[in-house]
């Protein structure tokens, strides 16, 4: 599990503190790379949180032939990508927030300096964040082009990343999804009917992920101290670290327009499950779908062992969603589906991709291919391997949730892991390692027992060496965003 940090205490920080080290960590001038023939689409990737497993989205896009740049901390997964042809690094804090307020700078460099043709955000904050900045007007024309093209219709930007008003679309569209409503004074004074609320109820934050801001509440009793604590904002500390966060997302772009801070959702009975799909323009190009065998933590976690499943409902939900956003690029949806009579219970939505996009080629469908088709005009191919049922250990989530675990033992499962990417096997087996120490020996043959994947030659002739000491460790921030992923 990826060590949690503390809120960083944040003294205020003024914009012309920020445009000074955001000219600082530009000193270096103008983007530039004597190894970008012309021809070959750039793709941009953004991330601020580090998310385990999205660095595969950008070791598959460059094996499709894509130059691929990053911004980011320097310390961050992604950035040991042996296709990754630029780093634009972003300072390191222990608040994602401050980290934030440096991204539009970069973004505007890169645009202006390297021309990117996709811009593809690697977690949840991000997505927020770039949705935000061309919601907001707060970019150059340039760049809010290249946005609009990567991201899709500006008018599905605040429903895609809100989860009430997700569920409010939802409802409209007439798909499966559980009862809710939004957690506000007038919902806190009611008593939820017997008839449309049951017991345990699930409490979701507003613009938290992998598993983080949710909370199971059990009955009515604990429902209604969990909303009166929400309304009063918790203690004097609690509010000052609020209110310092509240500044500096403002000060970074972020559209701070909200329905509600949380939603209440019924439980819906079920796996966890996935579907992710590549898309252009409200239309979904390829897609995936997975239900989780094993996920972690329980109850609210992340996947970390899947099974490859074929789910009209799921498949219908996603296209029409797709559709009614207008989305552009990678998005992920969750539900919750019913083995026994396979119906699909939407849940939420992830506006970007998540870690497990490569993984559509095993079954036929190509998300990295199909997009950059899309976006260069040209058919991308990459081989495929023969399509199988086995289940799907995903690297390095199954070694992390249990290093004596059956599925990394048996023939039957396939263990993801990139052995093509030995620097970025390197910086995961490395904070295993640190994480289980009793069980690194393991560990380590785990990981030489995986699968060999192949890089395509532009993969290997883009290699980029980071200068920097990969530590791989992400640190928390006070919204309760995670580095965890699908």
């Amino acid at each position: 599990m990826i060590r949690p940090g503390r809120p960083a205490v944040v003294d205020p920080v003024s914009p012309d503190r920020v445009d000074l080290a955001a000219d600082a960590m530009e000193a270096s001038g103008p983007i530039e790379d004597e190894r970008c023939p012309p021809g070959k689409p750039r793709v941009l990737f953004v991330a601020i949180v580090n998310n385990v497993g999205c660095e595969r989205v950008v070791v598959d896009m460059a094996q499709h032939g894509a130059l691929c740049a990053l911004i980011s901390p320097p310390d961050f997964y992604a950035a040991s990508v042996s296709g990754l042809t630029r780093h634009i690094p972003l300072p390191s804090f222990s608040s994602v927030w401050l980290t934030s307020l440096f991204v539009r700078r970069r973004l505007e460099q890169v645009v202006r300096d390297w021309s990117p043709e996709l811009i593809v955000p690697l977690d949840d904050i991000a997505a927020w964040l770039l949705r935000s900045l061309v919601a907001t007007r707060q970019l150059s024309a340039g760049a809010r082009e290249i946005l609009v093209r990567s991201l899709g219709a500006p008018h599905g930007y605040r429903t895609a990343t809100s989860r009430h008003l997700l569920m409010e679309l939802a409802a409209r569209l007439g798909l499966r999804k559980p009862h809710h409503a939004a957690v506000t004074g007038a919902f806190a004074d009611e008593d939820p009917s017997d008839d449309d609320w049951s017991f345990p109820l699930f409490l979701k934050t507003e613009h938290t992920c992998g598993g983080f801001g949710v909370e199971v509440v059990q009955d009515r009793s604990q429902f209604a101290q969990r909303v009166a604590a929400q309304r009063r904002g918790g203690s004097g500390i609690r509010r000052l670290a609020s209110t310092a966060k509240h500044a500096l997302q403002r000060a970074a772009g972020f559209d701070l327009w909200a329905s509600a801070d949380m939603i209440a959702q019924t439980h819906a009975v079920g796996r966890p499950a996935f579907r992710t799909v590549s898309t252009w323009q409200g239309r979904v190009l390829a897609g995936v779908s997975f239900v989780a065998e094993q996920i972690h933590p329980e109850p609210t976690g992340a996947s970390t062992v899947i099974r490859h499943v074929e789910n009209q409902e799921m498949a219908e939900t996603a296209a029409a969603l797709t559709e009614a956003l207008g989305c552009s690029g990678f998005v992920s949806f969750d539900f919750m589906l019913n083995t026994e009579d396979e119906t699909a219970t939407l849940i939420e939505m992830n506006p970007r991709c998540v870690g497990s996009c490569h993984l559509g080629q095993l079954f036929g469908q190509d998300l990295a291919g199909a997009l950059m088709s899309e976006v260069s005009g040209r058919q991308h191919t990459l081989s495929a391997e023969s399509a199988d049922e086995r289940l799907i250990a995903l690297f390095p989530k199954e070694l992390d949730r249990d290093p004596k675990s059956f599925y990394l033992s048996s023939s039957a499962v396939r263990h993801d892991v990139p052995s093509a990417e030995p620097a970025l096997v390197a910086a995961h087996e490395r904070d295993l390692v640190a994480r289980h120490p009793a069980d690194a020996r393991l560990i380590r043959r785990h990981i030489s027992q995986g699968p060999v994947d192949r890089p395509s030659p532009e993969a290997q002739r883009g290699h980029y060496t980071s200068a920097s000491h990969l530590t791989g460790e992400f640190v928390c921030n006070a919204s309760g965003s995670s580095g965890r992923d699908r």
